[in-house]
């Protein structure tokens, strides 16, 4: 049975758990591709824009972070999207401590007036989260603006509250396995509009750059055989080499 074989490499390979659970859900699930697949072929811009749509006030946007994967920049172009100031609308603080206080004050203040919120490295602050969970509740009742929206951003931690979590839209950042989905996601990073007015040759280099990255990407997972050193590559890591690419193009 498909499942047992799932069980079997639960217990005896858990690294391969995430990859198992991928062919389980392709085989046993009707149109079980279009769950694994179903974000594939978009940006990080595209699939928050969409989660956006799908968030209330009282539904936080929960950000599980990976390395080198900073999400302020994809909310502030939603806001631009959205024909909002960034500057204006976007309020975001680091948690750490003392900086509770300032959390409250600017979630309070977002409640009523109806900005944005972006509470970053929640996972500093573990107890506050309980305190943030009852607050959010009372926000639930009272009533917010319309327009109020809250940004979470953690690494992994077993310390946050399972109803936080449970209440939150949660998104991360990690590369899909095997070389053909990580190109498709390296690709897919650049908008459509900007591929399309660059010349052919610069085309040409930043496909070879995506299909450089997804190896690298690749590579990463076989530990010592393919690194002599941990090095966590990541879109940021895309990004950047993309804008060398471009500032190289333009001065030769």
């Amino acid at each position: 049975m498909p499942f047992e074989k799932l069980l079997v490499v639960r217990a005896l390979r858990p690294d391969r758990t995430t990859t198992a659970l991928d062919n389980y859900i392709r085989k046993v699930m009707p149109n079980g591709d279009d769950f694994v697949d179903c974000d594939s072929t978009s940006n990080s811009k595209q699939i928050l824009k969409s989660v956006y749509d799908d968030s209330t006030t009282t539904t936080p946007i929960y950000f599980i972070l990976s390395a080198g994967v900073n999400p302020v920049e994809d909310v502030e172009y939603i806001a631009k999207s959205m024909g909002l100031d960034p500057k204006k609308m976007l309020h975001t603080i680091a948690l750490g401590q003392g900086q509770d206080k300032f959390a409250n004050d600017k979630l309070d203040a977002g409640h009523k007036e109806g900005f944005w919120v972006m509470l970053q490295n929640v996972h500093l602050m573990p107890r506050y989260l309980y305190e943030l969970e009852k607050k959010l509740a009372a926000f639930a009742i009272e009533g917010s603006a319309s327009n109020f929206r809250l940004f979470l951003t953690s690494e992994p931690s077993k310390e946050i509250p399972i109803g936080l979590l449970e209440k939150s839209i949660k998104l991360t950042n990690e590369p899909p396995a095997g070389l053909k989905d990580n190109l498709k996601r390296s690709f897919s990073f650049f908008k459509k509009e900007d591929i399309e007015e660059k010349e052919s040759k610069i085309k040409t280099i930043l496909f070879g750059l995506c299909y450089f990255h997804s190896v690298m990407c690749e590579r990463r997972k076989f530990g010592t055989k393919g690194w002599n050193r941990h090095y966590p590559f990541s879109m940021g890591d895309l990004r950047d080499s993309s804008i060398v690419l471009q500032n190289y193009m333009d001065n030769n």
